[in-house]
């Protein structure tokens, strides 16, 4: 079947890989839309462009031109390209192959550039050869680019958060530290009737008591020793129309309790040094990494307030009970950090096993912690169980209970033949025993503990043995 110029065209134009073409001068030929996109110009801009031209206007110093040129062969390289007008850096990966006339001269040179990011999230999936698909039921939720829901209990969670959004109920999230309680408390004021308005956020532990008064309800000029000679506007003012999110509220001294609790009764506000009311209305989500409910036994936090603020309680579970969460979230943080470091790095799915089995005590920025180290200190690309901690790898094997031997070890037979010598034959030995402890145990954590070695050392002998 025979297709016209316009049919191969049109799929060049629709790419989502940057396509472009240089004659041997550098003039730009040709450049798709995908690679217009890239620098936010239009096809035009580009006819009448050339890479010298780049050079003069010193937007380039070294060009990929210059070096297919120079070698009359393709070449690949990584680029980085500074857009000064919208304050970000690009890094990209591009592929140059010139194309020769009869005579043996170049004739063009067609190049493909694809972002970074994209790249390492297609080598990812396709190291774990992982399928995704979307299922739609009879309602559809929206979900944020920053939370992660393939646990059931997240997407419950969010299920409920979309059901209340459209309200002014008070909200209160209860979490471990480093839950997500603040992404969580966005998305559900992005969804909220007030979205456009203010999100102002208030971490209670970052502000000393003594100032976190002035913070909150905000003072007339002079109303205290070093206060502002114009005065200031609290954060309470500010989140008027909006919401006001007050993060690990469990830790607000009592005192400072009561004036809020007043505050949400009145729908007014009193900065420090002034008797003017001003009204206020505003949506309040409340964010605790302990339990209020107890604090109010223990006389720590104001039971009346506690009945305020939690019209509305979202127990955020940690990650370790929601571990069908921890691959996708692994994912989003290694693309982000390959991106900002421009690098390329993929996990083995043996690293993402143990990954999965750990119990992340420090939630999801503990994890996020986590592979931006793995980014920064891996010097291969492929990240092997070698780029773990020895107490990563040792929590996973102690959390399998090790079955019985199905029965005894053997060990090869040999001769004294021409070709035998004592390291082929240990070899042979080691080769057996690791595939009769691999049979036996199954997987290869339980088979290191067996043998009493390191987890890595076994996963060598693996690749050794092609086993």
């Amino acid at each position: 079947m025979e297709y016209d110029k316009s049919f191969y065209m049109r799929i060049l134009e629709n790419l989502n890989v940057g396509v472009f073409v240089l004659d041997a001068e550098g003039k730009y030929l040709f450049t798709n839309a995908t690679y217009r996109g890239l620098f936010g110009k239009t096809k035009e801009y580009f006819l009448d462009m050339s890479i010298p031209k780049f050079k003069d206007m010193r937007y380039l110093s070294v060009s990929v031109w210059e070096q297919v040129v120079a070698m009359r062969a393709p070449v690949v390289a990584k680029i980085t390209i500074v857009n000064r007008e919208f304050n970000r850096i690009f890094h990209h990966f591009t592929s140059a192959v010139p194309s020769f006339d009869s005579d043996g001269n170049i004739k063009y040179i067609v190049y493909l550039v694809e972002p970074l990011e994209n790249i390492t999230k297609r080598l990812q999936l396709g190291a774990l050869n992982k399928q995704y698909c979307v299922e739609l039921g009879d309602f559809a939720v929206v979900y944020s680019n920053d939370i992660v829901a393939e646990s059931p209990q997240m997407k419950r969670l969010l299920e409920l958060l979309a059901s209340v959004a459209k309200t002014d109920a008070s909200l209160l999230f209860t979490a471990p530290t480093g839950s997500g309680k603040q992404v969580l408390a966005e998305y559900a004021h992005s969804v909220s009737n007030r979205s456009d308005e203010p999100f102002v956020s208030i971490d209670c532990t970052a502000i000393p008591e003594n100032l976190l008064e002035s913070e909150l309800f905000g003072y007339e000029k002079g109303a205290f020793t070093g206060a502002s000679a114009s005065g200031k506007k609290g954060q309470i003012e500010m989140a008027n129309g909006g919401t006001l999110f007050l993060d690990e509220i469990n830790s607000m001294p009592r005192e400072l309790q009561g004036k809020l609790l007043r505050v949400l009764e009145t729908k007014s506000v009193k900065r420090i040094g002034s008797n003017e009311i001003i009204p206020i209305d505003f949506r309040l989500m409340c964010a605790s990494n302990e339990s209020l409910e107890e604090l109010t036994q223990t006389g720590q936090f104001r039971l009346d307030l506690y009945y305020r603020i939690s019209v509305v309680p979202i127990r955020i579970p940690p990650l370790k009970e929601r571990k069908e969460d921890i691959e996708e979230l692994t994912f989003r943080f290694l693309q982000l950090f390959c991106n900002k470091y421009a690098r390329i790095k993929i996990l083995s799915e043996k690293v993402l096993d143990i990954l999965k089995e750990y119990d992340w005590p420090g939630n999801v920025r503990e994890l996020k912690n986590f592979i931006e180290r793995l980014v920064v200190t891996s010097p291969a690309a492929d990240v092997d169980i070698d780029s773990l901690p020895i107490w990563m790898i040792q929590n996973n094997v102690s959390t399998h209970e090790l079955p019985e031997p199905s029965a005894a070890l053997s060990i090869p037979s040999f001769s004294y033949s021409a070709d035998f010598s004592f390291r082929s034959y240990m070899e042979e030995c080691e080769k057996k025993l690791l595939q009769d402890a691999l049979t036996t145990f199954k997987t290869p954590a339980k088979a290191a503990e067996v043998l009493q070695l390191d987890l890595s050392n076994v996963y060598r002998k693996m690749k050794k043995y092609n086993l």
